[in-house]
């Protein structure tokens, strides 16, 4: 009995182990409003919707909206407080925050991990356009309430997650389609006469002979395409910039966008 209760007591520990974990304390502020900036209930709201994402992608979001940052840039800070915090799941500690600074119009947002990927240049602008119009009108709640929403559907196009649940619309209507071809080819099977088009099916096997063969040239067409090409630069974004990679002062890389608003 003790050394089954021991065993057991061992595979749990190896599954626990084995388990994505989220930051190494999961009950800990994801949404942190010390600007006192949004509501109860977005607050709430985020919180919750956050914590669906860390739960299906395991990819944690944070937010941070402070009064000052001092002497730091935006991103040294957004990444000071990120690493140190204890953020971020995985051994890649796959995240993406948000820093906003309303006394001096500034805001950061911050890869980490495998967002470093899925928020490419191109896609943290996106959420910079839809965002900073929003913040320009001091409407924080919206605006970070658009920022997740943004995050958790890019997050739903690339993820193995994501793309599984697409999926199984696509697979039902196919498994339908293949029923209905089926059973389409099942009843022309069923019909023995059958008008011929090609004079092919009315010659007799052995009777057509050909005495003469000859090639002649009509014509030759050329077609021309054009291949576009896309530029290999990158538009900054949101007036501040991309950072195409970072280290923060606790050794961790980073990329992202910040500016004013």
């Amino acid at each position: 009995m003790k050394k089954a209760f021991i065993l057991t007591a061992f595979l749990l520990a190896l599954l626990l182990c084995a388990l994505p974990a989220m930051a190494e304390n999961p009950e800990m502020e994801r949404v942190v409003d010390q600007a006192k900036v949004l509501s109860a209930d977005t607050v709430a709201a985020l919180t919750a919707e956050i914590r669906d994402i860390g739960e299906k992608y395991q990819f944690d979001v944070v937010i941070l909206n402070i009064d000052g940052i001092g002497n730091y840039t935006t991103y040294d800070f957004a990444a000071d407080y990120y690493d140190y915090g204890g953020y971020g799941y995985g051994e890649g500690h796959d995240g993406i925050m948000l820093l906003i600074v309303p006394s001096t119009r500034d805001y950061y947002i911050m890869n980490t991990g495998s967002a470093e990927k899925i928020f490419s240049d191109s896609e943290l602008t996106k959420i910079e356009d839809k965002i900073k119009p929003i913040l320009k009108k001091n409407d924080y709640d919206a605006a970070e309430k658009k920022f997740v929403e943004m995050v958790a559907t890019r997050l739903n196009a690339v993820t193995p997650e994501g793309r599984a649940g697409r999926l199984l619309p696509l697979l039902t209507a196919l498994g339908a389609g293949g029923g209905a071809v089926t059973a389409g080819a099942m009843r022309s099977g069923m019909k023995s006469v059958r008008k011929k088009k090609g004079a092919a099916n009315y010659i007799q096997k052995g009777s057509f002979r050909l005495h003469t063969s000859q090639d002649i040239y009509l014509y030759t067409t050329t077609t021309r395409r054009r291949i576009q090409t896309e530029s290999s630069g990158s538009r900054p974004g949101g007036g501040g910039g991309f950072h195409g990679g970072f280290t923060g002062s606790s050794g961790t890389h980073h990329t992202g966008h910040g500016g004013k608003f």
